[in-house]
């Protein structure tokens, strides 16, 4: 009984191997023909062949991370972390730069006030970039004012005969001759651009009695600007003009000033 059974499993065996081997010829045999027919394309020859194994395996899954709440880690998310995190810190080095350059200011600022104008030519003459940097910070303080008094004494000139001259000492970056419709000749340490006239403005390079109105807009900073306002009583015309507008805190006695612009030769007219 054993031993049928053994048989016929063995002769089933045999079966199934030759209907395999049949099938493989078949297969060859219509591979060879289509090769001959040429209808048998490269591509087909070239394209994968998948077995049985193949198709009975376990199927691999998707490797990619996902986060806890069920969205992707992907690449992409943690690039934009990573620009969100760089933005910041750009944002933190813009700050600080900027507390940087408001220090650097402050101590330009200080140092022309308690310093005397030849002083002061020679350090920029030094390093030309401190007046870019001082100018820098003064912009940036002056859009924090309600009124920037250059555009007061702009408005001035424009209701003066556009012949007259006009000094503009320590002028920065040459605003008033820029907008004012007279002719003004700007003065200041550094020459940004070319309508200033680089000098120390307590030894103007100008003859006398040339200007009609001389003007201080928040120039009378070194410890000598006694000297500054001397020049400018020497180079104006008879009956010239003198304009200032200062920071209430330059003067701590304003009647004291008057009196000093007195005994140069002024006549005080208002304030």
């Amino acid at each position: 009984m054993n031993s049928n059974a053994g048989g016929l499993y063995k002769k089933s065996f045999n079966k199934n191997k030759i209907r395999k081997r049949k099938r493989d010829n078949d297969v060859k045999e219509k591979m060879r023909d289509r090769e001959k027919n040429g209808s048998w394309r490269e591509s087909d020859r070239n394209s994968p062949r998948i077995s049985r194994s193949d198709c009975d395996s376990t199927p691999t899954r998707s490797t990619t991370p996902r986060s806890s709440g069920g969205g992707l880690t992907s690449r992409k998310a943690i690039d934009i972390h990573f620009i969100k995190r760089k933005l910041k810190l750009l944002e933190y080095q813009q700050k600080m730069l900027k507390n940087l350059s408001k220090g650097k200011f402050r101590w330009i600022n200080e140092k022309l006030y308690s310093s005397s104008s030849s002083s002061a030519l020679e350090l920029f003459q030094n390093n030309p970039l401190l007046f870019d940097e001082y100018h820098q910070g003064f912009r940036s303080a002056v859009n924090s004012w309600p009124v920037n008094p250059a555009d007061i004494l702009i408005d001035y000139l424009k209701g003066k005969p556009k012949e007259w001259i006009v000094a503009d000492l320590g002028c920065g970056e040459g605003k008033i001759a820029q907008e004012a419709p007279n002719k003004v000749l700007s003065f200041d340490l550094v020459a940004n651009n070319h309508m200033i006239i680089a000098c120390d403005i307590a030894k103007l390079p100008i003859p006398n009695c040339l200007f009609d109105i001389v003007i201080f807009c928040l120039s009378l900073m070194g410890t000598n600007y006694v000297d500054f306002l001397k020049e400018a009583y020497r180079t104006l015309k008879p009956k010239g003009e003198l304009k200032i507008a200062e920071v209430v805190s330059r003067f701590s006695d304003i009647d004291a000033f008057i009196k000093v612009l007195a005994e140069i030769g002024f006549k005080f007219v208002e304030k």
